[in-house]
């Protein structure tokens, strides 16, 4: 999670500079790009988890040579198929983008030429997460954490003065692609020098890839709904509203990507940990690995969801200035606690795929994306972009649901623990009591940063000691998982 923390940082720095220096038409045009891209999740057709779940399981038994096979299996069928995937997000984004979102005419060569850009970055992402897995399957978090953390970095901070001097989102999609073929380069010397593991096509077996192919077609059709999901809020409002209001909404849904960021983290170890679990035979470690997560994510997300919900209007005032900050406003809270839902989702998501439960989370991600796209267009009929927003946070409710069924699936506690609620409820209670100084100054003055520093300070003070405690006492007592 180190690398998500460090660009949440950068990120809330870098938003208001990235949208003063490219203006709201060049922000969102960016942004049509971007948004484009997060439809394109399905890429890989799923080979990369079914790679990952096949090497984990293998590292489990100790069979090093079905490692080498099914990694050059993967390899062989990855980089073709990469390839063409990228070559058709290209053509379909110059095509029919220009059609789906509303770039004004002066801008729609500009925004052709940025889907063209985005194509090879998109490959060289995808390429790179192929290789993330492969660090994954064999728990290697400590390097995962510095190459993210170094790339990301290299990634945002450049682009804020590359955005003031050109002003074009086609040189901040071009640098991304640079610094996404630099982290390839470094993962590739890493697989080599620490797992031995090149690019072993010489290794691949037919054997291997049918194997792999009934988990890959089961992985692609929910990866296809999951990629919609991220992003169809997006893709649906970028076709009703004006560009000034998608630019409102995709600076709240942007502190709202962090906060998946956070849970795409904790997926990994999830993920690969199971994969460990269902090799090795342990069942009962399922159980183990739910628990430490939630218990370690929930409260901080608890947390989150409180600190925005009561102290959003001084936090944007601050970050954004009087007038942008008080747009985004109606809009914050409910993505920023939506995607705390989403985030703690991906702790059951990982585990129904690790033990190859994929057609249930096809079914919860298929009625999800449903629901969002008839609440968004319900949302914006309503009450425009806010409404939007509001319609983001309802459909919160079946990942929630897919929750209860995979924490019965594994008897794990989460939601269904009473200390959770205990939790919760005692977190809100502290929110309340320091927010009763609204009841004195409005809640966008500056002296709410006093009560609001005070509510993050303690409760992310308590949580942090509780942290470290258990991670001394895991060093110490050796746990079943490696979570921690």
């Amino acid at each position: 999670m180190a690398p998500l923390l460090v660009v949440t940082v950068v990120n809330i720095v870098s938003v208001p500079l990235f949208y003063r220096f490219l203006g709201p038409e060049m922000y969102a045009l960016w942004f049509y790009v971007l948004t484009f891209t997060g439809a394109f999740g399905f890429m890989d057709l799923g080979l990369g988890v079914a790679v990952g779940r096949y090497i984990g399981v293998a590292l489990g038994k100790g069979d090093l040579d079905a490692v080498r096979e099914y990694w050059g299996t993967g390899n062989a069928i990855a980089i073709p198929l990469l390839a063409a995937m990228a070559v058709g997000f290209a053509i379909v984004g110059v095509i029919f983008g220009p059609k789906w979102f509303n770039a004004s005419p002066t801008h729609v060569d500009l925004l052709r030429w940025s889907f063209v850009a985005g194509g090879a970055g998109l490959f060289l992402s995808y390429y790179c997460q192929f290789w993330l897995i492969l660090s994954q399957a064999h728990l290697d978090f400590r390097f995962l954490a510095i190459v993210r953390t170094a790339f990301s970095v290299l990634q945002v901070v450049p682009s804020i003065p590359l955005a003031w001097m050109t002003r074009s989102p086609l040189v901040l999609i071009f640098w991304a692609t640079v610094v996404a073929a630099l982290q390839l380069a470094v993962l590739v010397w890493h697989g080599r020098s620490s797992y031995r593991l090149g690019f072993s096509v010489r290794h691949a077996e037919r054997k291997r890839g049918r194997e792999m192919a009934v988990y890959t077609g089961k992985t692609f059709v929910s990866l296809v709904m999951n990629s919609l999901l991220a992003s169809v809020d997006r893709l649906v409002l970028g076709r009703l509203a004006p560009p000034v209001d998608f630019a409102r909404y995709v600076i709240a849904a942007n502190v709202g990507s962090r906060i998946l960021g956070l849970g795409g983290a904790v997926m990994g170890p999830v993920f690969s940990n199971t994969n460990r679990a269902a090799g090795s035979g342990k069942d009962a470690s399922l159980a183990v690995v739910y628990n430490e997560a939630f218990d370690f994510t929930l409260p901080w997300y608890t947390l989150i969801s409180v600190w925005a919900w009561l102290w959003h209007p001084v936090f944007l005032r601050i970050w954004l200035g009087e007038n942008l900050g008080a747009s985004v406003a109606p809009l914050f809270s409910p993505i920023i606690i939506a995607c705390c839902f989403t985030a703690i989702a991906n702790i059951s998501t990982a585990q129904l795929a690790s033990i190859n439960r994929v057609g249930i989370t096809l079914f919860f991600g298929l009625s999800t994306c449903v629901f969002l796209v008839v609440g968004v267009s319900l949302g914006w009929r309503w009450h425009g972009v806010a409404g939007v927003a509001w319609a983001f946070l309802l459909s919160r409710a079946i990942p929630f649901a897919q929750d209860l069924f995979l924490i019965r699936l594994v008897k794990a506690d989460g939601w269904l623990a009473l200390r959770t609620w205990k939790h919760i409820i005692l977190q809100a209670a502290l929110g309340l009591g320091l927010f009763s100084t609204v009841l004195f100054t409005p809640r966008t003055s500056l002296w709410h940063l006093i009560p609001a520093l005070t509510h993050a300070g303690v409760v992310g003070g308590w949580l942090v000691r509780h942290a470290v405690r258990n991670i001394i006492a895991g060093w110490t007592a050796k746990p079943a998982s490696q979570f921690v």
